[in-house]
């Protein structure tokens, strides 16, 4: 179902895939402090939403043939797939290969994480508040590693990698508008992507210390978090 939500959300996802590299590096705020910000907000995120959230999923696929653990085993597959990912573009055998080889590898998966992401967050059924705090949550994480990825291949990412997320994202956008919103494809698309996103934020989110105001950090962060239970516990979501 199509509401005024899930178009500001989408419009907001396929801004930042297009402009990451500019909101970052002409943030009133500064470079340092919206990457800390942004990391801050997607650690609280994790930790309050989807962990739960893969925890609660896991115990409605039940059944007799269910092991307790097969949504978490996806989870993990998505973590170890980030990680080659991650891994590949800083080994001896990516150094013998172009910079578009090495840079559409890391792309093409990113484009596969948007688009189950944003397809997830189309898919589920929640609406106005939640949709809008949890949109900012998504909205702060594909600041944080578009950006990361655009400013390792600044040339590349600008004439044609921002372009390509941005599809990947309106894709997934519309197709979470549209199509199923639950089974066991959908809860296997969040357990793969929250696996992904775990490693993501704690490996690349989380700021290194020479980049990190840490006041922002963990005020981001704990404000978040607080201000998630609250309004869980109020809305009953």
């Amino acid at each position: 179902m199509v509401t005024i939500e899930s178009i500001i959300i989408g419009t907001v996802f396929i801004l930042i895939q297009l402009y990451a590299l500019t909101i970052v590096e002409r943030s009133p705020i500064g470079e340092q402090k919206l990457l800390s910000l942004s990391g801050g907000v997607a650690i609280a995120y994790v930790f309050i939403y989807i962990l739960p959230t893969l925890h609660k999923k896991q115990e409605e696929f039940g059944g007799s043939l269910a092991l307790d653990t097969e949504l978490y085993f996806l989870g993990l597959l998505g973590l170890l797939v980030y990680f080659s990912v991650y891994s590949f573009a800083q080994t001896k055998a990516a150094a013998h290969l172009t910079e578009l080889t090495v840079y559409m590898v890391q792309a093409s998966f990113f484009m596969v994480y948007s688009f189950i992401i944003s397809y997830v967050v189309f898919s589920t059924d929640v609406k106005r508040v939640e949709s809008l705090f949890y949109g900012l949550a998504i909205s702060l994480h594909f600041i944080g590693w578009s950006y990361h990825l655009g400013k390792k291949h600044h040339r590349l990412h600008k004439n044609r990698g921002r372009y390509m997320l941005a599809g990947a994202t309106f894709l997934g956008s519309i197709m979470g508008v549209f199509g199923p919103s639950s089974g066991l494809l959908i809860e296997s698309m969040i357990a793969f992507s929250s696996g992904a996103m775990l490693f993501n934020v704690i490996s690349k989110e989380l700021p290194f210390e020479k980049h990190a105001h840490l006041p922002t950090f963990l005020i981001s962060s704990l404000v978040y978090a607080a201000t998630m239970i609250s309004l869980k516990a109020f809305f009953n979501w």
